[in-house]
This record gives C-alpha cells, sequence and structure tokens, in this order.
C-alpha cells in the first residue's frame, strides 16, 4: 500500500493526501487534453489523427497553462517546482547523456517502424506530419518556440518534475517510472506514437533520475520535438 503525503506538500497551501494528489492531476490532465481535443475538431481537422498545419503548435501549448498552473499551485519540503529551471545542473555529463537518450529514442522509432511496416499494420505506423506545420515567415519561429521550447518545458514539468518527483519516494523508481510513462503515451491520441512515446517517456525518466536535473530530459524533449518539426518541414 502507498505511504501517504505527510503535510510537507501542499497544493494553493493547503496539505493533500497522495491519493488527492494523484486525483487532482489527473483531473487536470484530462481536462488539458480535452480541450486540445476539442480545438482541434473545432479548427478543422479534417484528416482523422492528422495535425492540422501551423497552429497546431499552439492548439498543444495554450491548453498546457492548465499543466503550468498545477505545477506552480503544488509546494513543498524537497519539491523545488519551475524552480528547478533556475538551477544550473552541476551533475557532469548530463548534456551528453541527453544527446544519447535522444539517439536511442529515435532508434527505438525507426526499428518500431520498420516493424510495423514490414507486419502491414498500417493503423499502428506513426503518424506523418503535415509539412506546413511552421507555417511562413514569422510564424516559423513562433512554431519553433512552441514545439521546441514551450511543450518541451511544460510536459517536463509536469510528467518528470512533479508526477516522477513525488511517486519515487511512494511507488519506487519502476514503478513510477512506467505509470508516469504510461501516461505520457495515452495523451498522444495516435495508436502509431504509443510504443515509440513509451520508449522515449521510460529513457527521459530514467535520464531524470539518474541526472537530477529537469534539464536533462527537458534539452532530450526538446531536440526530439525540433528533429520531427525540421524533418516533416523539410520533407
Amino acid at each position: 500500500m502507498a505511504k501517504e503525503l505527510e503535510s510537507d506538500l501542499f497544493v494553493c497551501g493547503r496539505p493533500v493526501s497522495l491519493f488527492k494528489f494523484n486525483l487532482f492531476s489527473v483531473a487536470i490532465l484530462f481536462g488539458t487534453f480535452s480541450v486540445i481535443i476539442f480545438l482541434r475538431v473545432t479548427l478543422g481537422s479534417d484528416v482523422k489523427y492528422s495535425p492540422v498545419p501551423w497552429y497546431y503548435p499552439w492548439i498543444l501549448a495554450v491548453p498546457q497553462l492548465l499543466l503550468l498552473g498545477l505545477v506552480l499551485s503544488f509546494s513543498g519540503v524537497g519539491y523545488k517546482g519551475i524552480k528547478s529551471f533556475f538551477t544550473i545542473p552541476d551533475t557532469p555529463g548530463w548534456v551528453s547523456a541527453s544527446i544519447l537518450t535522444v539517439i536511442f529514442s529515435i532508434g527505438a522509432i525507426l526499428v518500431y517502424s520498420v516493424v510495423v511496416y514490414k507486419l502491414e499494420i498500417t493503423y499502428l505506423m506513426p503518424p506523418q506530419i503535415d509539412k506546413g506545420i511552421l507555417g511562413d515567415g514569422s510564424l516559423v519561429l513562433a512554431n519553433l518556440f512552441a514545439i521546441a521550447i514551450w511543450v518541451p518545458f511544460v510536459e517536463e514539468l509536469f510528467f518528470r518534475g512533479l508526477l516522477l518527483s513525488v511517486w519515487v519516494p511512494y511507488y519506487g523508481e519502476t514503478k513510477s517510472i512506467l505509470w508516469v510513462s504510461l501516461i505520457f503515451m495515452l495523451v498522444h491520441s495516435h495508436p502509431g506514437l504509443y510504443v515509440p512515446v513509451f520508449i522515449s517517456s521510460l529513457l527521459i525518466s530514467v535520464l531524470f533520475i539518474k541526472t537530477g536535473t529537469i534539464w536533462a530530459p527537458f534539452l532530450s524533449h526538446a531536440v526530439q520535438n525540433l528533429l520531427v518539426a525540421v524533418v516533416a518541414a523539410s520533407a
């Protein structure tokens, strides 16, 4: 049985139990991605699972303010929240470890794609990102910021900086990494992304625990997103 959170963790100044923390976190996460799906449908994605062009990054980015709000609302002993981004990492080799994680993640995606292609399971193929996702002119910089900075920043603060940090003392590293990765996988709505995203999340979660800095998973996540966007726009 999981331990209960003691009064060293608070939401908006009030102490919370582990159960309430989990319930509140899942509710905010569900609400965030419900808004994202609603915006995608409302703004006219006419191809199943296919992102709409150039404004799609902001369909993801704006609702994630809810996740950031949750991160900011929690406080407690040992929990740094957004302050963790203002601490210069002193872990040796964290940049190299982050890049290595990117390489392993991309390798996993390539292997997965080849296997699914060979088995002719088309609905499990990773989706093709719209070439126009970055838009034109000044929109390119804005969308690159959303894809490579804002989304990794918020998601890593929430999934690794908050969920994983709180869960590890109560569920242990292995269970916490698996649960965080499962949830991270499920919020990516395309079935062709489930396996690659799950593997990537496993690697990034281990990276966070081993390096002890949120900068490592942020860098890895940001580089992966940047590579996907640039390759898609250049196709």
